[in-house]
């Protein structure tokens, strides 16, 4: 437990570094910025190749650390994201691998850090492996469930930062602390 209470504060910590030096560096930016209207800008043309990245992080509820990769593959309407992932977890005698399809909404700031929020469909295969002499033995199992996320996202000329807080449904993780990077 003290470990988890260890892990979840470093993750505060780093969390809100990030998040003040990313508004630092932003109220910057928009000082120098100007307002551009979007009214008559075009809608999206539906799913596109915008890039892949990795990402990192552990769960509760499952008390893994989680690696893997997702794929950006645009605005499917203006601010509307379709980033399916795939994670490999390891930890507490279980090996996972869990796919999800979100869809998450990007909200419109005038600086290059953007909250966003939304949720998907999660698929998982767990791989729990069990004390030798226990009579169940080694079980391995299928689940499904739905994830809410929320996060933050910092657009770079090198890619896109974020970080994302996930709340699980049913038989996924329960909570989710990721840190990605798209290419």
């Amino acid at each position: 437990m003290a470990m988890k209470r260890c892990l979840a504060s470093c993750a505060v910590l780093a969390l809100a570094s990030v998040v003040s030096a990313a508004w630092a560096a932003d109220r910057e930016d928009r000082n120098r910025q100007v307002r551009q209207s979007t009214a008559g800008a075009p809608a999206s043309a539906g799913l596109t190749w915008e890039g892949w990245g990795v990402r990192v992080g552990f769960t509760s509820g499952g008390d893994q650390i989680v690696a893997g990769a997702h794929v950006n593959l645009g605005e499917i309407r203006r601010n509307w994201r379709f980033q399916p992932d795939l994670e490999l977890g390891a930890g507490d005698d279980t090996t996972s691998l869990v796919g999800t399809a979100p869809l998450f909404y990007r909200f419109d700031l005038l600086s290059r850090m953007r909250p966003y929020a939304g949720g998907g469909v999660v698929l998982g295969y767990f791989d729990h492996d069990r004390d030798p002499a226990s009579p169940a033995g080694d079980d391995s199992e299928f689940g499904i469930g739905a994830r809410a996320t929320g996060g933050l996202e910092w657009d770079r000329a090198d890619g896109n930062f974020f970080l994302e807080l996930s709340l699980g449904f049913g038989d996924v993780h329960d909570v989710q602390f990721v840190a990605a990077w798209t290419f």
